[in-house]
């Protein structure tokens, strides 16, 4: 495989995309800030804001996959010297890797200010790793439609999808009480519900992505 190649097709969306990164992060790291007055209302708006940051920029990244074939780029990127699977690896590696950006920046954030700042109990943290998780997983699926869809109309389809989808698995989230009943603690307790959630989204992340791969490098036609 030519890296040469893979890497500037990296480079290229990272340049398309860098605005949306560091916009990301500046809302995430803005909504913590909001957390820190310590207040019911701002604690609820800034949580709020956090997570929509990390939505955002899951669903945002993908649409960059739909738009090279909405605009013919696609055509034009496949009639250069690289092959199918160069073009495969590009988009998996720099979208993956461009989203653990915001994604790992404003996790690890969210983390330093429960342990050091103390704004909610220590017991919170599991929760927050699932719910973090879950865009994740979204952002995953809406790569996987983008790329082996053969329309827009995929990725789009999982943009919605997912987007619609988050606000319901948290009012069943908070009714397991496995998960919730541990929250007010202080100190992190992880028993084999939280641990099975969390296993369940680790797992579907490379799972995603290598069927993903695979589906891909066996098809002829990306156009």
């Amino acid at each position: 495989m030519n890296t040469w190649v893979v890497g500037q097709l990296i480079r290229k969306d990272w340049q398309l995309n860098r605005v949306l990164i560091f916009a990301s992060i500046f809302a995430g790291i803005l909504a913590l800030a909001v957390v820190q007055l310590a207040t019911e209302a701002t604690a609820v708006v800034g949580s709020v804001w956090f997570f929509i940051a990390l939505i955002l920029v899951g669903c945002m990244l993908p649409i960059g996959i739909v738009n090279e074939r909405k605009k013919q780029n696609l055509a034009f990127l496949m009639s250069l010297p690289i092959s199918s699977i160069q073009y495969t690896t590009s988009k998996l590696l720099s979208s993956t890797g461009l989203f653990l950006i915001p994604w790992l920046t404003l996790v690890l954030a969210a983390l330093l200010s429960i342990g050091v700042r103390g704004i909610f109990p220590r017991g919170v943290i599991p929760l927050l790793l699932i719910l973090a998780l879950m865009p994740f997983v979204g952002f995953c699926i809406i790569t996987a439609a983008s790329l082996m869809g053969e329309s827009e109309g995929w990725g789009i389809a999982a943009n919605v999808a997912c987007n619609s989808s988050y606000g319901l698995a948290y009012y069943f989230l908070c009714r397991v009480p496995a998960v919730m009943s541990n929250a007010a603690s202080r100190v992190v307790v992880w028993n084999s519900t939280i641990l099975k959630i969390l296993g369940t989204e680790l797992a579907l992340i490379p799972l995603l992505l290598g069927v993903t791969y695979f589906v891909q490098s066996r098809k002829r036609d990306f156009v």
